[in-house]
């Protein structure tokens, strides 16, 4: 049996929180339909408007949503609802948010292994244009989830690439290409750092379709990355400008007042808009760059250039390599003892803010 019902409701303010949890039932109810097989519902949006799909089953009071916010197309969009083992009457109805931040994609790693449907990994065994000492490989030794996180891990694992190309170290890096992008957004990563010379963490963004041309003319966004043994600070940063060699940066560190980053798990939060970008831990700004202070080469009268596009995320650990060059760190003053050296991941959420 199938249904097909139009869903309208009045827009009501929920705190952050309630999103994705129950909702409170201040919107217009809609017809009852008991449920009794799998049925379609057929949900009219507006193109750009985020909407939650939720559901009441009598006796309860309470609204309970179904699944993540919905990004309106302007087009119908169909919805499979399940029959409750009871069956009962339950109602449906969709509920327009407005003012406030909705979550649109989020990884907990809750699973035995790591989503193929949210994350590629990728192999690249050739220095990833730094002269880093790692080997990326696919294989779920380097990356793995484990009681609720996902661990990216170094070992001194020597690779021989087809082409007689040799790294000291295997390690992963894995992306959302082409499996989540976003334009604009808050990103929440709570994460612990590993802590060993010369290893090279990091949370960070580029551009999916680069509008601009190459590296760093379209763009990178970095939400983390931690140097080596240097984990009582981390940086964000901004690389834009022409075409590598005329790429320039800027970028900021922030110092942990109390445990760093490698003795406890700490929030790492970039809010991205059409203005501006801020990066915080622990809900402390310590960064903001104005769009005044980025531009693209091949974008001289666009101001919001490079950053006006949709990103994807990557997270990765690298060895060694030019981001240790005015340091003493070196990966080869490690034990072999000191590994595996593992980033740990309890979460990722990105948010996007409705109008």
């Amino acid at each position: 049996m199938f249904i097909r019902l139009l869903v309208i409701s009045l827009a009501v303010n929920l705190p952050p929180k309630l999103i994705g949890a129950e909702a409170s039932a201040s919107s217009t109810e809609q017809a009852v339909i008991k449920v009794t097989a799998a049925n379609l519902l057929t949900l009219k949006t507006q193109s750009g408007l985020h909407y939650q799909l939720e559901q009441k089953q009598e006796p309860n009071t309470n609204w309970e949503a179904l699944g993540l916010p919905i990004l309106g197309t302007g087009k119908s969009i169909d919805r499979y609802v399940k029959a409750t083992p009871e069956g009962g009457d339950i109602k449906y109805r969709l509920r327009k948010l407005t003012k406030q931040w909705v979550m649109v994609w989020h990884d907990e790693f809750n699973g035995q292994k790591l989503d193929p449907a949210k994350w590629a990994r990728e192999e690249n065994g050739y220095g990833g244009g730094n002269n880093e000492r790692q080997f990326y490989s696919s294989d779920e030794k380097y990356c793995h989830t484990k009681d609720g996180k996902l661990n990216i891990s170094v070992y001194r694992d020597p690779h021989t690439t087809v082409d007689g190309k040799t790294q000291p170290y295997s390690s992963a890096r894995i992306r959302t290409l082409h499996r989540g992008q976003w334009k604009y957004g808050r990103f929440e990563i709570r994460a612990k750092m590993p802590d060993g010379h010369g290893i090279w963490p990091a949370v960070w963004l580029l551009p999916t379709q680069p509008r601009y041309g190459g590296w760093a003319s379209s763009g990178e966004i970095d939400i983390i990355e931690s140097r080596g043994s240097e984990v009582a600070k981390t940086t964000g940063a901004l690389h834009f400008g022409g075409q590598w060699p005329r790429n320039t940066y800027l970028a900021s560190a922030y110092s942990f007042p109390e445990k760093n980053a490698s003795q406890a798990f700490h929030t790492y939060t970039l809010d991205w808009n059409k203005d501006q970008i801020s990066w915080a831990v622990n809900g402390m700004t310590y960064q903001t760059i104005k769009k005044e202070q980025w531009y693209s080469e091949q974008a001289p009268k666009n101001a919001a250039a490079p950053f006006d596009q949709a990103f994807h995320l990557i997270l990765n650990v690298a060895v060694d390599g030019r981001f240790f060059e005015a340091t003493t760190q070196n990966s080869s003053q490690l034990p072999d003892s000191a590994f595996p050296q593992t980033l740990e991941v309890d979460y990722i959420r990105v948010y996007q803010w409705t109008e």
